[in-house]
């Protein structure tokens, strides 16, 4: 299980990973502060439905991207510098797109590119079926 992005975020075009390990990291990170309060326990797929619904912990968010930095080979320290400039001074809900896309690329893949092998494989081509040639 392990899915990589890039995206222009922060200080610019970052590789983001998520593989088991960051999983762990995550949902340690994401759980340890709900039981802290006596809240529900969160999963991944929960993360999405909450980023989805624009209603997911401001420090949940964080961890997304820091976590997905360093799966992507950034440094922990850089990372941190990264989030402490490009996070922790704006609205936490510019961060909701960019972190749902490394969850989800780390859960299903990154996105396909348009008119990539998916439109490929959707497309018809008359020459292999001559069944459908004019």
């Amino acid at each position: 299980m392990s899915g990589s992005i890039e995206l222009t975020w922060g200080s610019g075009l970052q590789s983001f990973k998520f593989g088991l390990g960051q999983f762990r990291a995550l949902q340690e990170n994401v759980n340890r502060r709900r039981l802290a309060i006596g809240a529900p326990l969160l999963g991944p797929m929960d993360l999405v439905e909450a980023l989805k619904a624009r209603n997911v912990w401001p420090d949940d968010l964080r961890d997304i991207l820091r976590i997905g930095l360093i799966g992507g080979g950034m440094a922990p320290r850089d990372a941190h510098l990264e989030m402490t400039q490009s996070f922790d001074e704006t609205p936490p809900l510019e961060h909701v797109k960019p972190a749902l896309a490394v969850l989800l690329a780390g859960l299903v893949g990154p996105p396909a590119a348009e008119g990539g092998d998916e439109a490929k494989k959707k497309t018809p081509d008359p020459k292999a079926d001559p069944s459908i040639s004019p």
